[in-house]
């Protein structure tokens, strides 16, 4: 894992679509001088998926920026506890 700090932003979508994703997910990637290498946009609809890809960019060191209609604070508990 990076030693640096991971910024992990949720934005709350106020009103979802039929067709809206679970989660847009953005992945900040950088180089070992914190110049960004690239960003990676996702969308998500299985939960179990949406949640390990996170988990696993945190893990990686990745910003990460979520938008998505689902609980903010209930994101916000389970992106503590896995970055802990």
């Amino acid at each position: 894992m990076s030693s640096k700090a991971i910024n992990v932003t949720i934005f709350e979508e106020k009103y979802p679509s039929e067709n809206s994703p679970l989660a847009t997910v953005r992945y900040t990637e950088y180089d070992l001088n914190r110049k960004v290498e690239r960003v990676n946009q996702v969308e998500y609809h299985d939960p179990a998926y949406f949640h390990s890809q996170v988990l696993q960019a945190v893990s990686y060191g990745m910003d990460v920026s979520i938008f998505t209609p689902l609980d903010v604070e209930v994101l916000q508990k389970k992106i503590r506890h896995w970055t802990s």
